[in-house]
């Protein structure tokens, strides 16, 4: 997995702190990842310990933010649609601005 240059968080207070421990390899309860779909999906969320499983380690997901919980996670997706249906009136080129 690699990190988008424009990295969102939502939920978190030390936003520091638990990127820091995540690129350590520490464990950071309740850490919900959105990642850009790797398949035709737009999205895909994951539980932190999930995404570094043997099946998902060494795909080349891009962290697009950090949440504290799924809920969280999910309103950030949201969010990102709203935001980007807002600007330009369609989802078409969205997948690939991300």
């Amino acid at each position: 997995m690699y990190f988008s240059e424009k990295l969102l968080f939502r939920g978190i207070d030390d936003k520091e702190t638990v990127f820091s421990c995540i690129i350590q390899g520490d464990e950071v309860f309740n850490a919900f990842l959105l990642c850009k779909s790797l398949g035709n999906n737009l999205f895909e969320i994951f539980e932190l310990s999930e995404i570094r499983t043997k099946y998902y380690r060494n795909k080349p997901y891009k962290v697009l933010g950090i949440a504290g919980g799924r809920q969280s996670c999910m309103l950030m997706a949201k969010e990102m649609i709203e935001e980007y249906l807002n600007k330009h009136g369609s989802l078409e080129g969205f997948k690939e601005s991300l």
